[in-house]
């Protein structure tokens, strides 16, 4: 709302600049039922998805789902009885019952609008006709005794697709109509002509063209794409060669086989675009699980169970036991080994592709290959990395690791087979998918130090490793060397040496634990909290800095250490420590390519969170390669108890001077020469931070001051688990495709058409490989678009440095498939499709495309093959919006900046007109801090604003404190209904100064002599009830705004 509605309107954008009404997500439709009757005026979103009702979804029994929506609609609409007897019957029953539950929206917002083409009516998906009558669909014949309110729910409808139609105005027409809003539209179904339709669908249909200007030159999508049409993945427009004897003989073979089956009357020489397992692989399919919905995705295609369990699946079943019998290997797949050989270059470039396949199997197949293509790759680059000295060592750790993923290979296989149970353990991989994720990931390995062990030495406080990562926080607020903080500091706060060194000392016992042995890293932080909290409160310039640094790192530090040490150890050297960062200071080139920051407070922030980024993909990421090397050439052995015996400034100097000479190596070396490396990925991430924090971290940097523990675990869920292939059907992995969103692991995605919609993965990838075809231009357009978008790699390569489009800097489209296979027909259909698509939607709409789902196998041949070109010519939309949309009936704006001005300025203006309570210097903008007194006590509050309509409300919030134990959750309720406040708890995963809170609102009239005295009294009573509540609950401990003002801040990014 903040970025796409110019200011507050008080309609949809409010004067705290949030959106006037919540957004409520709903994960099903009783859920929406709920929770339009608890309050309607709210604005609710839910997937399309949501309307099938399904009835086995839930496990228990069969109709479990539909009583569960029985009970939900009779609950609130008791008058009306369910029958289950009728699936059909009851599903419009229900639709029509939450019709009558449902507002009049405004606006609703339609995306992915495509797949309602097939309309509404009997025969089509459930979600459709469900939609179509909880929306109040006209044509329904409604019993109004039982209904008498049911009618129309959608005043304006907004239909969002890259590709509305396939080749018929009528779909266009079918989607209007489960809206109830294809009335004024028919001509879309009648008998006009094409130019007629055309004129017709202009009225409410804008389509823009993708463009570039590339070089000056303006490219439109089809000019700055390159389409691999002819099927090889080596050479452009050059066919997939079959180079071996073997593969030649294998795939005639096939070929005859699949030949014979379709020249059985059951197929009539047809076979369904997509659906022959033959065109991705030639190993065994396993009895795929029903809820899986067979061997292909995509199940609406057909209804026939075996064409959606791929017709030659039992032909290529039997041929791959006999191949496996007879060689005791696997049939081999040119056009599959063809595409890994391509695929493999990513472990030395870093290029990312994504992969669409049809066939669900060939997701793991593809992956398999890939992974042991990978492990050869990791071997080869540890062995040139590491000393002599552990290279049999490691070799020996590699067979292990063969072994170990041959047998958890066999046991997937017999699994699938249903030659053995499935137990619990065998729903992890527990780490055998690749070399990578067995030696670096999860545990240490016993006996060895493996990357896994090196990792979990920069996380573990007794080891030299913990500070690698850190910053010299007290040397930044003070801008001088590590090695000259404490001489500063103690000169700074006027005492001699010795005396400081004692007040820090125990200054730094609220920052540490009761435990018996405080471990270096947790002196160091100690030490270091100490030094900047009492950084803090001298004046000078340092000061602001200082202040920076503590609310970024240290302000909850005390809490979470509760109770604290009596007695804090000495401080030793820890205000001299060196670290990664601090050394990287003094290497200004590599620093501006892999941190570029300033020291500066207003920057401090994204510092901090910059160095979070990179110290996580250093540790978890394809950069740990490099740092594992480092590591054990420094130790030279892979014992696991080997721990380096220097300690002290110098010694981490020189662990960082180790790592940050290898960077610098990389970085002035060719790419070629060294592939891609920990500096190509730590650069990458820092080039394009903005971007990453966008598509992936953006609630982390719009929050007013992120808890380090928050940042900690969503950066740590961020690089958690890479793989450097990954793999998906079925649902979709959040975090891998987080992951692919950013440099390095994973660089090769493969996927069904799970992600055919509703992902961005464009950031790094400018590759699209259509291993399995879908039948239709429009899936095929969709899959092209998850990397051509805004911001997108393409975008950046082609328009970032004045040159013309070369054709390898290009998106590349990939269409891999085998000449002397019945598979080309199938392409050669598709790529007609998408070219006449084409055509429709920019040149004229002039032609009509059937959407064949099945091919004729003997027409198709006698027609012959030919190369279906890519259209090149400039695209120009046969949909601009019109100059008539561009003048609506409304002139004047319902309300004006100024009014939102006034009420904000009205808000500023409380600490004037209130002087009875101690106020703060105003750190943001719609926030006030304040402190009031009961009495000789304090209360600390905060007073933030949201709109209600055109007025304000304010909002009070006094701490009350931290409570912390789950076990006093009763107490706290008890005392709760005593109070006439709202007593609020807070969750959270760090420790907070509060985790209770009172609070108290109150509407303003806009009478400022009315208002103020409200205001007055609501925060009085809040403050009342917050102190007795504090002295019932905490002992009457009484702390200042100096502990709860960064928390308070906070406040305002929460609802």
């Amino acid at each position: 709302v903040r970025n796409n509605v110019r200011f507050a309107d008080l309609r949809v954008r409010g004067a705290d600049d949030r959106p006037l009404r919540e957004l409520v997500k709903c994960d099903n439709l009783r859920e929406l039922m709920h929770e339009v009757v608890l309050d309607p005026d709210r604005d609710f979103y839910l997937r399309l998805t949501s309307f099938s009702i399904a009835q086995y979804a839930r496990k228990g029994g069969d109709g479990d789902l539909w009583r569960a929506y029985r009970e939900a609609a009779e609950t609130h609409l008791p008058w009306l009885k369910f029958s289950l007897r009728s699936k059909e019957e009851f599903k419009d029953e229900f639709a029509k019952s939450l019709n009558l539950l449902l507002p009049r929206f405004d606006l609703v917002v339609m995306d992915e609008g495509h797949n309602l083409k097939h309309g509404f009516g009997d025969q089509v998906a459930t979600r459709n006709r469900v939609l179509g009558i909880a929306m109040g669909h006209p044509d329904l014949s409604v019993d109004r005794s039982l209904f008498k309110h049911y009618g129309p729910r959608a005043g304006k409808v907004l239909f969002l697709s890259a590709t509305p139609l396939e080749g018929s105005y009528a779909q266009l027409w079918n989607q209007l109509d489960v809206f109830g809003k294809g009335g004024a539209f028919k001509e879309l179904i009648g008998k006009g002509t094409e130019e007629e339709k055309q004129e017709v669908a202009r009225k409410f249909l804008i389509r823009r063209v993708n463009r570039m200007r590339v070089a000056g030159q303006e490219l439109t999508k089809n000019q700055y794409r390159r389409e691999w049409r002819a099927g090889g993945v080596h050479l452009h427009d050059e066919p997939m060669a079959i180079d071996n004897d073997r593969q030649k003989l294998v795939v005639a073979l096939v070929q005859k086989k699949v030949s014979e089956l379709l020249d059985d009357p059951r197929f009539n020489r047809r076979f369904q675009i997509g659906m022959l397992a033959s065109f991705e692989s030639f190993l065994q399919t396993a009895k795929v699980d029903p809820e899986e919905g067979g061997t292909f995705d995509d199940a609406d295609q057909t209804r026939d169970d075996l064409e959606r369990e791929g017709i030659d699946v039992h032909q290529l079943n039997r041929l791959a036991r006999d191949y496996r019998k007879e060689f005791d290997l696997e049939l081999p797949h040119p056009k599959m080994d063809a595409l890994v050989e391509r695929l493999q270059h990513s472990w030395r470039t870093g290029e990312k592709a994504l992969v669409f396949v049809r066939r669900v199997h060939s997701v793991r197949e593809l992956k398999n290959k890939l992974d042991d293509s990978y492990d050869q790759w990791l071997l080869r680059t540890l062995l040139q990395k590491l000393t002599p000295a552990v290279h049999g060592r490691l070799k020996r750790e590699y067979t292990v690791y063969r072994q170990e993923k041959s047998a958890f290979l066999e046991r997937q296989r017999r699994l699938r087979r249903g030659a053995d149970e499935r137990t619990t353990t065998d729903a992890d991989k527990g780490g055998h998918d690749t070399f990578f994720a067995w030696f670096f990931r999860g545990e240490p390995r016993k006996g060895v130090l493996s990357g896994a062990g090196v990792q979990q030495r920069f996380t573990d406080p007794a080891s030299v490793y913990y500070t690698f990562f850190e910053d010299n926080y007290a040397a930044l607020a003070l801008q001088c060397p590590p090695g000259e903080v404490e001489e500063r500091l103690a000169r700074l706060v006027g005492m001699p040496v010795d005396a400081f060194r004692e007040e820090l000392r125990q200054r730094s016992a609220k920052f540490l634990s009761n435990a018996r042995k405080h471990l270096r890293g947790h002196r160091f932080r100690a030490v270091q909290a100490a030094a900047i909290e009492w950084l803090r409160q001298f004046e000078g310039p340092h000061q602001d800095m200082a202040e920076a640094i503590w609310r970024v790192r240290f302000h909850g530090l005390a809490a979470q250490v509760r109770p604290h040490t009596r007695e804090a150890p000495d401080i030793a050297s820890w205000l001299g420590t060196r670290t990664f960062f601090t050394e990287l200071r003094h290497r200004p080139a590599l620093m501006a390519r892999i941190w570029p920051v300033h020291d500066r407070p207003e920057d401090y922030p994204e510092q901090d969170l910059r160095a979070h980024l990179l110290a996580q993909a250093a540790r978890f990421g394809h950069p740990v390669i490099d740092l594992y090397a480092m590591v054990v050439n420094r130790l030279g052995t892979l014992s696991p108890g080997r721990q380096e015996a220097t300690e002290g400034s110098e010694a981490d100097a020189g662990r960082a001077h180790d790592f940050l000479d290898l960077l610098d190596r990389q970085r002035l070396a060719p790419v070629e020469e060294v592939g891609w490396s920990a500096y190509h990925e730590l650069e990458a991430l820092s080039a394009h931070h903005q971007l990453i924090m966008d598509t992936n971290l953006s609630d982390l940097q719009e929050a007013t001051a992120p808890a380090q523990g928050e940042v900690a675990h969503r950066l740590g869920n961020l690089f958690a688990f890479q793989e450097p292939t990954g793999g998906m059907h079925g649902r979709v992995m959040k975090r891998q495709v987080q992951q692919f969103r950013m440099p390095g692991y994973p660089f090769v995605l493969v996927t069904t058409d799970l992600l055919q919609e509703g992902e961005d993965l464009h950031p790094f990838c400018s590759q699209v490989y259509h291993y399995g075809m879908s039948w239709t231009p429009s899936s095929m357009e969709q899959r092209i678009g998850r990397i051509d978008r805004v911001r997108s790699q393409t975008e950046r390569r082609l328009t970032g440095n004045g040159e013309p489009a070369e054709e390898d800097r290009k998106l590349q489209v990939l269409y891999p498939h085998l000449q002397d296979t019945v598979e080309v027909l199938q392409v050669d259909r598709v790529l007609e499709r998408m070219n006449k698509f084409l055509r429709m939607m920019h040149v004229g709409l002039d032609m009509e495309v059937q959407a064949e789902r099945t091919i004729e196998v003997d027409k198709a041949m006698l027609e012959g093959r030919r190369l279906v070109p890519q259209i090149t010519e400039h695209l120009h939309t046969a949909f601009p919006v019109q100059e008539q949309d561009l003048h609506g009936p409304i002139t004047e704006r319902a309300v004006e900046a100024d009014r939102v001005n006034d009420l904000i300025g009205h808000f500023r203006k409380l600490p004037e007109q209130l002087p009875q309570f101690e106020w703060e210097r105003p750190g943001q903008e719609l926030v006030l801090l304040g402190t009031g007194r009961v009495g000789e006590r304090i209360q600390p509050f905060v007073l933030l604003p949201r709109s209600v309509g055109e007025r304000l409300a304010l909002r009070c919030i006094i701490p009350i404190g931290a409570v912390g134990s789950a076990s006093r959750v009763q107490e706290v309720t008890d005392q709760a209904r005593e109070f006439p406040v709202k007593i609020g708890a807070v969750e959270s995963r760090d420790q907070r100064s509060y985790d209770l809170t009172a609070e108290g609102e109150v509407l303003l009239t806009g009478d400022a002599g009315v208002d103020v005295k409200r205001v007055s009294e609501m925060i009085g009573e809040v403050l009342r009830s917050a102190d007795l509540f504090e002295f019932n609950l905490l002992d009457g401990r009484d702390e200042g705004m100096e502990v709860f003002r960064v928390d308070l801040e906070k406040e305002l990014g929460h609802g």
